[in-house]
């Protein structure tokens, strides 16, 4: 009895651990910079001839994307994220939340160019994530395991046509970052991805039931 008392100890401190991510959000209005050389990002530290500067805006109305603007004032990229951020290692992320997709941000011949990010690149960047891809539901309904004690991180991967703009996830508290679809699972329960609560052919809602998983 006491050695399994002690187990399960272990497995709820080691399921205890932070799931917060050390990047740079880059928010409206900041200025970022690219270094040439070293192909990579950096918040604005001070000008420099090694490195290319960029100025976010976010677009006014619902959408609300980001929009990248060299110093002069001209445009260099509209992206279809809403959500950017830089890793440790300066890489610049791109979250195309309405469309459930990770894309990396470069620098070609002075402008920024964007690349979608494949399954093991974005297990690079968040490597204790499930990724579930939408194709994976069945009639609009999953499940997934989940054991004792552990917080279960599960990140929403579109592979389909669908476009999930304004949808969000019942209950709430399950949502730490930006990341549409990335969420933290403590409990055994059913959990809804949906438009406002809708369910119809045009914004169908998603269930994910969340299940014991012993091993």
């Amino acid at each position: 009895m006491k050695k399994i008392l002690i187990t399960a100890v272990m497995i709820l401190c080691s399921s205890l651990a932070s799931f917060a991510y050390e990047f740079t959000p880059v928010n409206d209005n900041q200025i970022i910079q690219y270094s040439t050389e070293l192909k990579n990002w950096r918040d604005y530290l001070s000008p420099s001839e090694d490195y290319i500067e960029f100025i976010k805006k976010v677009s006014s109305g619902t959408g609300s994307y980001s929009i990248y603007y060299s110093p002069d004032g001209k445009i260099t990229r509209q992206i279809g994220s809403n959500f950017e951020f830089i890793t440790l290692d300066g890489r610049l992320i791109a979250c195309h939340n309405a469309e459930l997709k990770l894309f990396e941000l470069t620098v070609e011949d002075g402008k920024l160019a964007e690349k979608e990010l494949t399954e093991d690149q974005i297990k690079e960047l968040f490597p204790n994530v499930e990724i579930v891809k939408m194709s994976q539901f069945e009639d609009k309904k999953i499940a997934i395991g989940k054991k004792p004690f552990e917080k279960k991180e599960v990140l929403l991967l579109n592979d389909t046509k669908g476009y999930f703009h304004k949808y969000s996830f019942k209950p709430r508290s399950i949502k730490k970052t930006p990341i549409a679809g990335l969420i933290e699972i403590e409990r055994f329960e059913q959990i809804r991805f949906s438009h406002y609560q809708d369910d119809n052919e045009r914004f169908p809602a998603y269930t994910i039931n969340v299940r014991l998983e012993l091993f």
